[in-house]
Parts: structure tokens; sequence; C-alpha cells
């Protein structure tokens, strides 16, 4: 037979030590919540430098666009999740994209970054939301393919003459604003030590103006075999050949030639033969003023340039005649009397004006001082009018005298 249940006593013992009973077990869900949850909190783990990639790079292509900026970006992107979840979770789990299926036209663009990451994670927050993406257009150049020389080669009686590379042109693609800074298309040749016809194979670099390598474009080649050869040069001086004489008002004060000399290359026998290279004739009539004029040699079959893109000149100084006036004082003029009679001048003005002509040089040096007057007075010519003269001046002619005519009288 069960004993009956003192539920009294039970009520009792409860109510013993509540308080302290009450902490115990307050102590005891606690510690039961941080056990049986700390076996897989929620955490956060961030990523750093995880790559950006671009998806419908097509779009571009159709439209004829390339990205010219940005290049290799990164972002830094934080996630959370249970901690067994994010653990798991490695940088090639976590994609950064940007979309560029609606960037149809050149320019800058800020697009939005789409992120994803592994479904038992969350996405929480990264470095950037959007990137700044640049376009431009893409276009295709020709170029023709030039060759340089480097280093000093073996001998050194000997030039380089000839370097063909076996591509004379290239094609150049890329966004407009990098083909057009383009302003040759180089392969460079290194010919130290070398005195023999070879065949070298050389990288093709498109420069810019300053010769630095353009770089974020395409060529339809990246080298090419040049052929150099070599040959004796020797400098000689040029000689200038002319024909006819100036033109009436022009003397020629000096000539030039720039440059004096040129280096010419050929076989051995051929340049002991050669002493100096004449110009084709010089047409001095055609002179009208100082100036550069371009001449052309004269060269044997057998002689050729170093250098043919060296421009022979020469540089000629000119006089050329012109009028000048003067204002003379007639104080001092003279008066050349053969009539026999005493005479003196009436209606004199203080000054004339002498139109002279001559070399712009000589009359440079002219003064009004220099300008010698006179009258001439014969013995008919007393009462009469008579003309004011200019005593004669070397190189000097005396065009007109204005305000001339004075009245010659007897005292």
């Amino acid at each position: 037979m069960l004993k009956k249940i003192n539920v009294k006593s039970i009520i009792n013992l409860i109510k013993k030590d509540f308080k302290l009973k009450l902490i115990s077990l307050a102590v005891g869900l606690v510690m039961w919540v941080l056990v049986i949850g700390g076996k897989n909190p929620i955490v956060t783990r961030q990523f750093n430098n995880i790559p950006i990639t671009f998806k419908n790079q097509s779009v571009l292509e159709s439209e004829k666009l390339v990205r010219v900026s940005p290049e290799n970006s990164t972002v830094d992107v934080v996630i959370t999740g249970n901690r067994s979840d994010v653990s798991a979770v490695n940088a090639n789990d976590i994609v950064a994209e940007v979309d560029l299926q609606k960037v149809v036209t050149s320019g800058s663009h800020r697009l939005s970054i789409n992120f994803k990451v592994p479904y038992n994670v969350r996405f929480k927050s990264a470095s950037e939301k959007d990137l700044l993406v640049t376009l431009d257009e893409e276009i295709t150049k020709t170029y023709k393919v030039e060759v340089e020389t480097s280093g000093e080669i073996k001998n050194k009686n000997q030039v380089v003459v000839k370097k063909e590379p076996t591509d004379s042109e290239i094609l150049v693609s890329g966004p407009v604003s990098y083909v057009n800074k383009i302003k040759r298309v180089l392969c460079t040749v290194d010919v130290t030590d070398k005195d023999n016809d070879e065949v070298v194979q050389s990288k093709i670099v498109p420069v810019d103006e300053f010769n630095q390598e353009v770089k974020k474009v395409k060529l339809s080649k990246t080298d090419t075999n040049v052929s150099i050869g070599f040959k004796n040069f020797k400098e000689v001086p040029i000689k200038l050949v002319e024909i006819n004489t100036p033109s009436s008002d022009i003397r020629i004060l000096k000539k030039n030639i720039v440059p004096n000399s040129i280096y010419v290359v050929g076989n051995l026998t051929s340049l002991e033969q050669i002493s100096q290279i004449s110009t084709k004739p010089f047409d001095l009539s055609q002179i009208k003023e100082s100036g550069s004029f371009s001449l052309n040699l004269e060269l044997p079959t057998d002689i050729a340039l170093v250098n043919n893109d060296v421009k022979i000149v020469v540089n000629v100084d000119v006089d050329k005649k012109i009028e000048k006036i003067l204002e003379v004082e007639t104080s001092n003029i003279s008066i050349e009397n053969d009539s026999g009679k005493e005479v003196l001048l009436k209606s004199l003005r203080s000054k004339v004006q002498v139109t002279v002509s001559g070399y712009e040089s000589d009359l440079a040096k002219l003064k009004a001082e220099d300008i010698k007057l006179y009258v001439s007075v014969k013995k008919d010519d007393v009462g009469k009018n008579v003309q004011i003269k200019a005593k004669h001046i070397e190189g000097i002619e005396i065009v007109k005298i204005s305000n001339d005519i004075v009245q010659a009288v007897e005292k």
C-alpha cells in the first residue's frame, strides 16, 4: 500500500533556501546555453583582395569598345554565418562581379558590384559597392616598321647600310586614345661587334613622341627578322656648282653649305677615287632674298650616302637694292660759279628731300650729311632758275631731289 504524499512537506522543502536554489537554477540554464550554443556560434570573417571579374564582355566587342580601366581591381568582402560554415569558405568561393550588359558607349561609367557567396553563409559587407569603369572606342591602324641600331660595330671604318625588316608594316589595335599616342613602330637591333651581313630577330615596339613604349595595344606581330648589312664609308666635302648670275638688284654677300661634308659608302676602290661630291647646278638667278635653298647631289653610280635622309642646303645672305629718302640741309650748299659774276641763291629752302638708291647694307650706313649739294651757274644762268644737284657717292645713285629749283641772281 502506497504511502500518502505529504504535499505540505514538499512545499516547505522547496521554500527552504529558495533564493539560493533559484540562483543555482539560473546559473545552470546559462551554462547549458553556453555549452550547447558554443559548439557552432554565429561569426563573421573578412576576405581581402577578392578579384573583380567582368560579365558580358562580348557586349563590348559587338560595340567595338574596349575596357581601358580599371585593371586587376580587387575588393575586401565580409561574410557571416555559423562558425563551421564560415570556416569552410575560401577566397575562391566568393565572386565579385560587374555586369557590362548595358554599357554601350565610350566614357566613364560607375557600375554596381554584385557579390555571390556560398548558400550556407551570408554576404555582410564590402569595401566597395561599385566600380568606375572607363571604356574607349577600339580602332586598328597600320604602321610602317622602322629599324634602329644600337651599340658599336666591330669595324670603325664601316657603317650599317642595310636595315630591312621582313614585316614592313603591322596592324596595331586598341583603345583609340592609346593607338593615337603611337608615333613610330620600332625594331632595335644591337650591332655590337658585328661586321658581317646577317639576319637578326628583333622585337617590335610601338613608341610615343618621347620614344616611350605605348602599352594596352595589340600588335599583329610582336617580332620580325631584320636583315642588316655593312659597307665601308668615307667623309668627303661638298662642292657647290653654280649656274647663271643673280638679278641686277641682288648682291650675294655670303654662301655656305650645311652640312659642308657628307659620309658616303661604297667599295674601297671607289671610295679611294672620291675626293669630293658635287651638287647639281644651283641657279643663282632664282635668288630673290636671303634664305636657305635645298641642294641635290651628283652621286657616282657606285657611291651612296650613309644617311639618305640628310638634307643639304645652301644658306645665302643677300643685299637687295632699295630706295631711301633723306632730308638734307641746304645751309652748306656749294655754288660752282662759271658766270664771271658774283651770284646768290634765292628761294632756297632750308632742307630738301633726296631719294637715293643702293644696296641695303650701303644705305644703312649713309647719313644725310654725307650728301653734298651744289648748283652749277653758267654765264647765261644768272637771273634764271637753276637745279640743285648732289655730288656722286660711290655705289649710291641719286634718284631724285625734291624742291630742287632755286634762282641764281647777281649780287
